[in-house]
């Protein structure tokens, strides 16, 4: 993992910011996991819809090269793709299409990693498609792969914010943990959001971000931020079945209160802010929602 971060470290992941050439950029987030299927495409799909509910240009990207599937979460035909884009220099304008509560989504294209992985032209490509994306949003949301895959932790690295998304179990954690290690080691100030998914119990949710925190705190020397706790909802897999968001088809389920509060809070706090700022912050506003 070392000789990955060497690896990584040693490229470009940074951008000029909005005060050093005078020009508005989206807020970029990128949700990750480290590990697959503990919800991340859904908590982002989601994310996104209630940032548009709450007056933001949103865009949402489904970055996952390997199994895109927000298209499938949303019941939608796709004819083009991020990879086209990529590619075939397909039209930007050609592929994004409308989603719900006036989010904009651009079309993940599965089976794409092998080719970035092998090409540093095309994986330049991706990152200036973003860059160019960003002058037209308030929000980019950007749905990563799982694992730690050079793609991923490249997208993860050069976003903003990172908004980490795992669960209880040991391997998730483990994961979570390695993502977070990556990332200190190639982007030292980059901030990362906390969500812990299918919590039984808040004391359940608190206690697993506390074992990440000390983790973090002990071998990285940094501070991560508790952005909140999707609870177990059986309305979810609900939803999935029918392909629609939860937030619209529930809206009052655990889950789309859940979501919707990460959602607020998430736009109190500035991507500007220190992480030790961040973590103050959200602890005050865990006591202002109690």
């Amino acid at each position: 993992m070392n000789d990955q971060a060497s690896s990584l470290r040693s490229r470009k992941y940074s951008r000029p910011t909005p005060q050093e050439d005078g020009l508005p950029r989206a807020r970029r987030i990128a949700i990750t996991s480290g590990k697959g299927g503990v919800g991340k495409s859904n908590v982002s799909l989601n994310l996104a819809i209630a940032l548009g509910r709450m007056g933001k240009n949103v865009l949402l990207v489904d970055a996952d090269t390997n199994l895109a599937n927000i298209d499938i979460l949303l019941g939608l035909r796709v004819d083009l793709t991020l990879g086209d884009v990529i590619f075939n220099n397909a039209f930007l304008n050609d592929v994004l299409i409308p989603g719900p509560e006036g989010i904009t989504i651009l079309p993940g294209s599965s089976g794409m990693v092998e080719m970035l992985e092998k090409d540093d032209a095309y994986r330049q490509r991706l990152m200036d498609t973003f860059e160019t994306l960003e002058k037209e949003f308030d929000v980019l949301i950007i749905d990563t792969g799982a694992g730690l895959s050079e793609n991923v932790v490249r997208l993860v690295a050069a976003s903003d914010e990172a908004l980490l998304v795992t669960n209880s179990e040991p391997t998730a954690i483990t994961d979570a943990y390695a993502m977070v290690k990556v990332v200190t080691h190639i982007n030292p100030n980059q901030k990362v959001h906390v969500v812990i998914n299918l919590a039984r119990k808040q004391q359940d949710a608190l206690a697993t971000f506390e074992n990440l925190q000390l983790a973090a705190r002990q071998f990285l020397q940094r501070e991560l931020t508790m952005l909140g706790h999707m609870p177990y909802d059986k309305n979810v897999p609900l939803a999935v079945e029918k392909r629609e968001p939860f937030l619209l088809m529930f809206p009052r389920s655990g889950a789309s209160t859940a979501i919707t509060m990460m959602a607020r809070k998430l736009l109190r706090i500035s991507y500007k802010q220190s992480s030790t700022d961040n973590f103050l912050s959200q602890v005050l506003d865990k006591r202002e929602d109690e």
